[in-house]
């Protein structure tokens, strides 16, 4: 209730605060129009300097207004009554250029043009060019496209803040990117992603969201990602202005964070460059219990822990993008991606066991002393051919990456009387992990059109290696002679490789009425093999062999209506941490460990999906079914002297029913709102529920945001969420989390300075109850999250030159005149 009541007095309160709008030169409305774009010489892809830019009325020709691109090619037209407009664009030794008809209106005042390409005046004729908008938002081959660079807005946004606003994405618990409730494959510019959550999180809140042409939610995602169960995020990215361009930004948090970063970009001709580089740090802390009751054939015992943690972490990264290309057909891409990371935790926790009178039998303090360092280095080159057909395109990516990371922790643990008074017995452990893991990919795809308009082949084919190296070292204080001795049984040296090969094939055929069907095979061969230099666990060597097959029926049934039918095989192989055999002991009461004998996870994927896009709203619909075999959970059994033991286990099969549904309305030209809802449930076998006592159940995401803009240099932003997730043995789920944010930009729109609250009225909490088969445990883990955060983002340069000389000036006037 707090939360729709502040939402609707900020919405209600807004126009109040935003009497200061401009008031047009044109025809006394207001003004709210933006149009900005980049002119560039169509054979050189050389800036074209001091063009005359002239908008006129359709409506009333003499009503118009003119400007000049400035050094880089670059011009910006401000203050615009709503209509349709004509854009003409002079310059000396080019065509004269127009653009026919672009439309100014509530629902959409701002338009980026990109880059407006001039030829020479080879011809006599001058270009005419019907504009055709692309939308915010489009919905084609079941694939969701947020048309980000259409938006002279997106300035200012960081590209983590922009998929805060997709549908259907959501966090768990841990910080993971889920999309509806799955892990999804992560794209930049059609090439995957290899890294780590945490250093995924850092790579996506330090690339800028006006570097960001678009962003493609694909829930059915095409045939070289179909085998994904999680679906594929696909972020595309601009290639820059002409010229150089330069950004920093400064944010301060009231939770003892910050962070300073920064992004340059060049472009010339077909030469860009983008660097982004930056450096964060953070204070975090929070509070955790649990009571957990163990429950025995003739007694029941309790276990009551409560705790309070402070995390601390510096996160620099680095990040550096070159692309050539070298004629129309032929292009090469390069990218290096650094992350870093050094952090320091400290936690302390309170044990308390008692009896089945709720009596104190024993009791122990513990503090758990961790530091951990670690970095990744990726590289990865592209090449690109396209055929004189540009549906034609050859890509091969190939691409390494090396990381290591160090973790030292120490637990000393101190026993109390049952008056909680110390007894002077304690005990401290020491263990140190070292990982080194190196990996190689290659990737080669091909589409060529066949048939008819609207059908093509494509096939294609992946390579990639793996290599992890994990040492643990842990030991234990002997008070005898105060020597620390190796515990051999919680040590480990162990080897994990894996090589995956893939190969596929696929077609895509237009049929009459608007009806298309997709359809392809892709064949998997994984090898994976442990080599267990020290410890009790027997070696592990494994290769199979994996055919998915894919089709998909969709009609359209006109421009605003779709419906498609889905039916795809995916795999889920284990990951290292759900592989990873070493023993972490932080909790001495809940041992947790990998499990090296884990299978990969198969299913069956049938999906419905409807779309509806038209004018101000939109909306989508889904429902789902995946037969799922082989599941792997991460599964807690109680064990001797009231311990649990947490591992993963493949769970034999699950069978999911899925719905979702998501929209958005444009309200007015100042006010759009999206809100999404999806909702998944599990089955078990009836073998699962008898013997591990598993339970049926569904997981619920949900989320509301609203942009409200009341002049082209003020803005107001509200997100909302809430997450519910179910596991085999219960479920999680947290409190509302709430981002409300105001951003004003002064000098110009030089400078933004943005401020955001977040989660004002309640603190981050989630609550997972598991149900065992002997046992019952509520957990709790709440982190302060509580946040006013302030932001300050500078441009180094003039996007658009508002002054030139006086000599300039009389070129300019000159141009005219003799156009």
């Amino acid at each position: 209730m707090k939360l729709l009541l502040l939402s609707f007095l900020i919405v209600c309160l807004l126009p109040a605060a935003a009497q200061q709008q401009d008031t047009t030169l044109v025809s006394g409305k207001k003004n709210p129009g933006l149009i900005i774009g980049n002119l560039v010489d169509t054979a050189s892809k050389a800036p074209v300097t001091y063009a005359t830019v002239r908008l006129q009325l359709l409506s009333d020709t003499l009503q118009q207004k003119s400007v000049v691109s400035d050094r880089n090619g670059a011009f910006q037209l401000e203050k615009v009554a709503f209509g349709y407009y004509r854009l003409r664009v002079s310059a000396v030794g080019y065509q004269t250029l127009t653009l026919d008809s672009i439309h100014l209106r509530e629902e959409r005042y701002d338009f980026n043009l990109g880059d407006v390409k001039l030829g020479t005046t080879s011809s006599p004729l001058s270009e005419v060019i019907v504009y055709a908008e692309k939308p915010l938002i489009e919905n084609t081959d079941g694939k969701i496209t947020y048309n980000v660079g259409e938006s002279a807005l997106s300035n200012g946004s960081s590209t983590a803040e922009i998929l805060k606003n997709m549908p259907l994405v959501s966090n768990d618990p841990n910080g993971k990117i889920l999309l509806r409730g799955k892990e999804p494959k992560i794209l930049i510019d059609d090439k995957p992603v290899e890294l780590s959550t945490e250093q995924l999180q850092d790579l996506l809140e330090s690339l800028p969201g006006g570097s960001i042409e678009k962003v493609e939610l694909m829930l059915n995602p095409p045939p070289e990602y179909a085998t994904e169960q999680g679906g594929v995020i696909n972020i595309i990215t601009k290639k820059g202005r002409i010229g150089w361009v330069g950004k920093t930004t400064l944010a301060i948090g009231s939770r003892n964070e910050g962070n300073l970063s920064g992004n340059v970009s060049y472009r010339n001709k077909a030469f860009s460059f983008t660097g982004i580089a930056g450096i964060a740090g953070s204070r975090m802390n929070g509070t955790s219990y649990s009571r957990r009751e163990n429950r025995y054939t003739d007694s029941s015992n309790y276990l009551n822990t409560d705790g309070d943690y402070v995390n601390k972490a510096l996160r620099p990264n680095l990040r550096l993008q070159v692309d050539m290309e070298m004629n129309k057909q032929n292009l090469l891409n390069a990218v290096y991606q650094g992350n870093l990371s050094d952090a320091d935790n400290n936690s302390n926790t309170q044990y308390i066991n008692l009896n089945d009178k709720q009596e104190v039998s024993k009791a122990s303090t513990r503090n758990n002393v961790s530091a951990s360092n670690n970095y990744t280095h990726a590289l990865t080159f592209s090449y690109t051919h396209k055929g004189t057909n540009p549906a034609e395109k050859l890509r091969i990516i190939a691409g390494g990456n090396i990381s290591n990371s160090t973790n030292n922790r120490t637990f000393y643990q101190q026993y109390l009387n049952a008056d909680l008074t110390p007894s002077g017995n304690d005990s401290m452990q020491l263990q140190d992990s070292r990982n080194n893991n190196n990996g190689y990919n290659a990737r080669i795809d091909y589409s060529k059109p066949v048939f008819n308009a609207g059908s093509s082949f494509t096939t294609g084919a992946t390579f990639n290696h793996s290599r992890y190296h994990t040492q643990l070292d842990t030991r234990f204080l002997n008070e005898t002679d105060s020597a620390f001795v190796t515990n051999e049984a919680l040590s480990n040296n162990f080897i994990f490789a894996q090589d995956i090969f893939t190969i596929r094939a696929g077609v895509t055929i237009a049929l009459p009425a608007e009806v298309k069907l997709i359809g392809g095979l892709q064949a998997e061969h994984t090898r994976f093999n442990f080599d267990f230099i020290r410890g009790n666990t027997r070696p592990v060597d494994n290769a199979y062999w994996n055919y998915l097959p894919n089709i998909t029926l969709r009609k359209d049934f006109d421009k605003t209506l779709n419906a498609s039918f889905v039916y795809r095989g995916s795999i889920r192989r284990p990951g290292m941490g759900e592989l990873n055999p070493s023993v972490d002991y932080g909790d001495p009461y809940n041992i947790r460990y990998g499990n090296p004998y884990l299978d990969a996870s198969l299913a069956d994927n049938f999906d419905w999906n409807v779309s509806w896009i038209k004018g101000k709203y939109y909306i989508n619909g889904s429902l789902g079914y995946n037969n799922v075999k082989d599941v792997f959970n991460s599964i807690r059994t109680l064990v001797e002297d009231g311990k649990t033991e947490t591992t993963y286990k493949n769970i034999s099969s699950r069978k999911e029913y899925e719905s979702g549904i998501w929209g958005g309305l444009t309200i007015s030209r100042a006010l759009r709102i999206n809100a999404s809802v999806g909702y998944n449930y599990n089955v078990y076998d009836e073998a699962g529920k008898q013997l591990y006592n598993y339970r049926d159940g569904g997981s619920f995401i949900s989320s509301f945001n609203y942009s409200y803009t009341p002049t082209s240099v003020l803005r107001f932003e509200g997100n909302a969420r809430y997450n519910s997730y179910a596991d085999p043995q219960g479920r999680s789920k947290s409190n509302i989390s709430l981002n409300l944010g105001v951003q004003q930009k002064f000098f110009e729109k030089r400078l933004i300075v943005q401020l955001n609250v977040i989660d004002p009225f309640s603190t981050q909490k989630n609550t997972t109850y598991t149900y065992g088969s002997n046992f019952y445990q509520e957990s709790y883990r709440s982190t302060v999250s509580r946040n006013f955060r302030v932001s300050f983002t500078y441009q180094l340069n003039r996007m658009v030159q508002k002054k030139i000389s006086d000599k300039e000036m009389k070129a300019a006037i000159d141009r005219i005149k003799g156009s």
